[in-house]
């Protein structure tokens, strides 16, 4: 059988055969529409929103949910398209949009208003939208990225109102997708969020996938491919994506194309692809978020809102025993990055606020003089300190010319450093120096 990499990670998913999971989140999101429901739909960036709205607007994925072709009218719009144009130019993009999957459907309903050059009205686009409810449609206007439409400053309450008004009279719906909850998006017209628009919506939040769903994406796909991935393989890419789809993704793509070979290629080539997205989400935290991050998990009691929002932006996963990055790739990265007030160095982080130091996020049990060797070997990483440099920061006026206090205090820090005792190396007759690069072990 000839194998195909049909593991994708350079756009929204399109064919439905590829979407996995989020059935739950499916099944609630039709079953709203079919209601009349508006819905808003949160998730952060890259967490498959837009290929969660391709999705169910497949005529067999609603039809499987209950909603007829000959009823449901899907229409997706692409924010983008419209956050520079003023509310004429809106109701014409709407409009377009809306042709558009009628054509696509087989329909043909004149909407003569676009054959007229004039801006549109509000109460022109109401009229256009008639017929489609004369011949039974109801529209559900599928709004991606959302956020972008809210910085248009020529939307205010009364754009927002008459949109409200619509869905009131009409049996027209609206399916948002949105970073953020509707209401705590930022408006370049304060006002608009003074109208009533805001307030129809049923909000559904996607998440990291569960751990089963995220194995059965990455053994059906490598299946489908024509090669089946071991049980080994698929613990180690959940390991190093966890369940994130986007990750997951990139993570069977190359495992696929490297035929399960190299774990250190396979390491290097999802860190460099994984890289942007982790640089774009970390550049979009609170300081309280990335301080949280950096000193996770021994700062997962400190603050109760950033590992809120630390869960609700898929950075971290709750698990029985407390919070977790939700990877160990992400987990690299978050613990590598400067932080104010943090001392860093390879898994070492030194809390000068707490005087506490951590390794890969866990306190270390030390004693002062092992705490403060540690963070003058750590504030210098890589440069050796010698013998006496170092007694004398320790003991200061104590000073006693006795070589074996020092060993004893090295020897501590060596035990409570466990597998990275190695980075605390010994030039002989010289000194010490601290290594937080990659070390090679023997």
């Amino acid at each position: 059988m000839q194998k195909t990499n049909l593991f994708f990670h350079r756009g929204p998913i399109r064919d439905r055969s590829h979407f996995f999971n989020r059935q739950r989140e499916v099944s609630q999101a039709l079953s709203l529409v079919a209601n009349g429901q508006s819905v808003s739909l949160i998730g952060p960036r890259r967490i498959g929103k837009t290929s969660f709205l391709f999705y169910i607007t497949d005529p067999q994925i609603a039809a499987s949910q209950g909603l007829r072709a000959d009823e449901f009218l899907f229409v997706y719009i692409d924010c983008g398209t419209l956050s520079g144009l003023d509310q004429a130019g809106i109701f014409r993009g709407l409009l377009e949009d809306a042709r558009a999957a009628m054509i696509e459907r087989g329909l043909s309903i004149p909407f003569d208003t676009l054959d007229d050059l004039s801006p549109i009205s509000f109460r022109a686009f109401e009229q256009a939208l008639g017929k489609l409810f004369a011949q039974r449609l109801k529209p559900v206007l599928m709004l991606d990225e959302f956020e972008l439409l809210s910085h248009n400053p020529a939307l205010g309450p009364d754009f927002f109102s008459g949109l409200r008004a619509l869905a009131s009279r009409y049996p027209l719906s609206y399916f948002t997708a949105s970073r953020q909850p509707l209401l705590e998006l930022t408006y370049a017209n304060s006002s608009a969020l003074s109208s009533p628009f805001f307030n129809i919506f049923a909000t559904i939040r996607l998440r990291l996938l569960t751990d089963e769903d995220a194995h059965d994406l990455l053994k059906s796909l490598a299946e489908r491919g024509g090669y089946a991935f071991s049980e080994q393989t698929i613990t180690a890419l959940l390991e190093m994506a966890g369940p994130q789809p986007l990750f997951l993704q990139m993570a069977g793509y190359h495992a696929f194309d490297l035929d399960q070979t190299d774990a250190d290629e396979l390491e290097r080539r999802f860190t460099a692809d994984a890289y942007e997205h982790f640089v774009y989400a970390w550049r979009t935290l609170s300081a309280a978020e990335k301080w949280t991050l950096a000193t996770f998990p021994a700062s997962q009691n400190d603050d109760v809102d950033a590992l809120r929002s630390l869960e609700q932006k898929c950075l971290i996963v709750r698990q029985q025993a407390g919070y977790e990055y939700f990877s160990a790739a992400f987990r690299a990265f978050a613990q590598s990055q400067p932080v104010d007030g943090l001392l860093q160095s390879g898994p070492i982080a030194i809390d000068g606020r707490s005087h506490q130091a951590l390794l890969r996020g866990q306190a270390l049990k030390i004693t002062q003089s092992q705490y403060d060797l540690l963070s003058i070997l750590i504030e210098q990483p890589g440069r050796v300190v010698s013998n006496e440099d170092l007694e004398r920061a320790l003991w200061g006026e104590t000073f006693i010319d006795d070589p074996e206090r020092l060993k004893s205090v090295i020897k501590g820090l060596r035990r409570a450093l466990g597998d990275d005792a190695a980075r605390l190396e010994n030039v002989r007759g010289i000194g010490y120096l601290w290594r937080g690069g990659k070390i090679e072990m023997p």
